[in-house]
């Protein structure tokens, strides 16, 4: 049964059993969906945001792999990553911008904007990542 809870407790909730909290954003016309993370940063880590059309279940499940992986070495990710072979996936630092763009939320809920941003692409059926050429243009999402 639903209850009047605090929004940001639900936040914690999730960040305190799983280590990150997931935001999922539809998208419009104008611009795509995409599903960040919130939680990482409290361990000096960066927070994750995948943009793109794809099922919710599917970002969030790639985003719940990486952020458990990272939380684990206790580093940042970087470069290409394998998910046991089921979505081949790149690592990239976001922009500065991404943060007021994109993952808002994670600002607010840590109460400062002092954390960083990776963007999780995932590469088309061909093995091109947004921004090379020949990528599928339902993978050509904007690089944050």
């Amino acid at each position: 049964m639903p209850t009047s809870r605090d929004p940001m407790s639900i936040v914690q909730d999730n960040i305190d059993r799983t280590g990150q909290h997931l935001f999922a954003i539809f998208g419009s016309d104008d611009e795509p969906a995409f599903v960040y993370t919130v939680g990482n940063a409290v361990r000096g880590l960066p927070e994750l945001l995948l943009i793109g059309n794809f099922r919710a279940t599917v970002a969030g499940g790639i985003l719940n792999d990486l952020g458990t992986i990272m939380r684990k070495q206790e580093r940042a990710l970087s470069g290409d990553i394998g998910l046991g072979g089921r979505y081949p996936v790149r690592i990239r630092r976001a922009s500065e911008g991404a943060k007021f763009k994109w993952t808002i939320q994670a600002g607010q809920y840590l109460g400062h904007d002092h954390y960083d941003v990776l963007q999780v692409l995932l590469c088309d059926y061909d093995g091109h990542y947004p921004g090379e050429r020949g990528c599928n243009p339902d993978f050509g999402v904007p690089l944050a």
